[in-house]
């Protein structure tokens, strides 16, 4: 007997290629990439995510995804 959820596999379009995930949420492909999301700019399907409550939507098959890493210093 299989107990849990099963793992959907999707496609989405990450930094212009398309990729295979099962993340759920935008946060969770973001966490799969990066250890600390807060270094990270997303832009989901043309709209740029400010927060952490912005991430924490669904992630979903076709989607076009662009994460950029914050970078400072002197």
């Amino acid at each position: 007997m299989m107990t849990g959820k099963m793992k959907v596999t999707m496609t989405i379009k990450y930094q212009g290629e398309e990729v295979e995930t099962d993340a759920a949420t935008v946060l969770a492909f973001v966490e799969s990439r990066f250890d600390r999301w807060s270094d990270v700019v997303v832009e989901y399907n043309g709209r740029v995510l400010a927060d952490r409550a912005g991430l924490d939507i669904p992630l979903e098959a076709g989607a076009e995804l662009n994460l950029f890493r914050i970078v400072s210093g002197g």
